[in-house]
């Protein structure tokens, strides 16, 4: 072998590969761009990586909003945004045959008996999603007095939720006790008695 003292060529070599390595490893960082050669972060390329992403996002979102308008389908609205409301106190204006909101709760009042109209016209309840446009129960009110009887109080609710106030309501009517029994019966049953010619009270009262 060449040398055997502290100071031979071999331990040499050995210190001259570590460091060599260490140059090798900060030439290939710089070459990526984010550190320098003293192991510190570059500012310069920072700011240079920064701007290639900022234009990237800019470039992603431009192509995104692209593809949306040419999926978007717009509507122009002007006058319909009233016309098509009306059309629910008015279905002659589209060649309709029948009443509107204020006629249809006339007629379903005064189906009922007559000791029950007083009180009916007094509790108008409006539920959907037609409740909750702009001043909708007035209007009802308003058409409603003028068809409703002079001698009884009119008087429109409209809920907090008009959308899903009917469902919750059937949900509380249903957890009364005897539900079951009073108010519904199985398919089958259902079937059954329909072929023989029975009517629904009929069949409640059945069952």
């Amino acid at each position: 072998t060449e040398g055997s003292g502290p100071n031979t060529p071999k331990n040499h070599k050995f210190k001259k590969g570590k460091k060599n390595g260490k140059h090798k490893h900060d030439k290939q960082v710089n070459e990526e761009g984010s550190m320098d050669d003293s192991g510190n972060e570059s500012e310069e390329e920072s700011d240079q990586q920064r701007l290639r992403r900022l234009k990237a996002m800019r470039e992603a979102e431009r192509k995104r909003r692209e593809q949306e308008s040419l999926e978007r389908q717009a509507l122009a609205m002007s006058v319909e945004r009233f016309a098509i409301p009306e059309v629910l106190f008015r279905p002659s204006d589209i060649g309709l045959n029948c009443g509107g909101i204020a006629e249809a709760i006339v007629e379903s009042i005064e189906a009922c008996d007559a000791m029950f109209r007083a009180a009916m016209y007094h509790n108008v309840l409006l539920v959907g999603g037609n409740a909750k446009i702009p001043g909708f129960r007035d209007r009802v009110e308003t058409e409603l007095r003028k068809l409703a009887p002079t001698n009884y109080e009119v008087r429109v609710y409209l809920p907090d939720n008009p959308v899903s106030y009917a469902w919750e309501g059937a949900k509380y009517f249903s957890k009364q006790p005897g539900f079951q029994e009073r108010y519904s019966v199985d398919r089958l049953s259902w079937t059954a008695m329909k072929k023989m010619g029975k009517s629904q009270e009929e069949i409640l009262g059945k069952k």
